[in-house]
Order: structure tokens, then sequence, then C-alpha cells
């Protein structure tokens, strides 16, 4: 069974986002940009069983803006070459582009989760998700995700999405890994606890 697993950089209280009133997507303005790039060592790291990536409308649209621009890196080429699908209900199939490489497909209607479930079960290598906050909790609330891999920074904000903002029940998880990074940063890994 293929594995979704998530990746994504936190602040210390659990902020995932830029500040809503400006650029949601643009967590940048409280990362470490050095912690940025050892945290992207471990994606890369992902892509070693990972061939597709899922994400949310609106992460879609901000990275679909930069990574087709990004060449001659190693995470660039496994990303802009990786099958990519969108969970989305506002553009139309032939509306998904990437830059020159393979558009996205759409996983669009209401039964979402279920489609998730049939791609697990089907052929391929593992999922990952960055980014997608609202789509990582509705995954989250139905149990689809694997792992959960967080960069934590040294930072505490006070705007922002939280990433279990609103989830419908506790979830309990299993300490699998933690790395410390060289600027501070920790790569922290969970997996769901086995009921």
């Amino acid at each position: 069974m293929r594995k979704i697993i998530l990746f994504i950089h936190s602040t210390m209280n659990g902020v995932v986002t830029g500040d809503p009133s400006e650029d949601k997507t643009d967590w940048s303005v409280w990362r470490n940009s050095a912690g940025i790039e050892e945290g992207s060592q471990y994606l890369l790291n992902i892509f070693e069983t990972a061939d597709t990536i899922l994400l949310g409308r609106g992460t879609y649209e901000d990275l679909s803006r930069k990574w087709p621009n990004t060449r001659g890196s190693s995470l660039g080429d496994k990303i802009n070459n990786a099958h990519k699908l969108v969970v989305t209900s506002a553009r139309p199939p032939g509306k998904l582009k990437w830059g020159e490489f393979e558009a996205p497909k759409p996983l669009t209607g209401s039964n979402i989760e279920e489609q998730i479930k049939d791609l697990k079960n089907g052929d391929g290598g593992d999922i990952v998700i960055f980014g997608s906050p609202t789509l990582v909790r509705s995954l989250a609330d139905a149990n689809l995700i694997d792992e959960y891999q967080i960069v934590m920074h040294p930072v505490v904000v006070n705007v922002g999405e939280h990433l279990f903002d609103d989830l419908k029940e506790q979830k309990e998880f299993h300490l699998a890994d933690v790395k410390a990074l060289k600027v501070g940063s920790l790569l922290v890994t969970y997996r769901p606890a086995k009921a």
C-alpha cells in the first residue's frame, strides 16, 4: 500500500502559514532560511519512495508559480517531474498547469476521501503532501495520513493558521524520529497511534 507522507514547516506554536491578511501561502515571513535549506534535504529524501505530490488548491496556486522555474536543483527536478494531484473544484481540468512539465490532475467531487483511499491502494510510489493545511486537516480527520514530518522552527508568531485547527476529534501519535538541524530547528516525525 502506498503511504501518504506530510512534510511541512511549522513554528513552535504550530503555525504553518503566513499572515492570512496578506499572503497566507508566504510562511517565509517567519522561517529560518538555513533551516529551510537543511529541511529541503529531508524533503528530497522522501522522494526516494514517493512519486506523487498531493496538493490543496491554494498551495497548488502558489507552488505552480514558483517550482516550474526552479532548474538545476535535485529537489526542483524531483518536484517538477513528480505526478501531481490537486484537490479542487475551482479549476477545470484543462486549466491546471505546471510550466513545461506534466499538468496536475484534479481530484474533484464529494468523495475525495474515497478517491484518496483508492490512490493509496493503487500502484505507484508514496504520496507526499507539503503545505496544504486545509487538505491536511481533512485527511487527518479521515485517518489517511501515514506519517507526519514537521520541521519545527525556533520561532513563535501571533498570526497564521495552525496545522490542526478545528479537527473533529482528538488524534494520538507515536514519535518515530527526531533530528536536530544545525540552525536550531527540529525535524520531528510522527505516525498515527494504532487503536
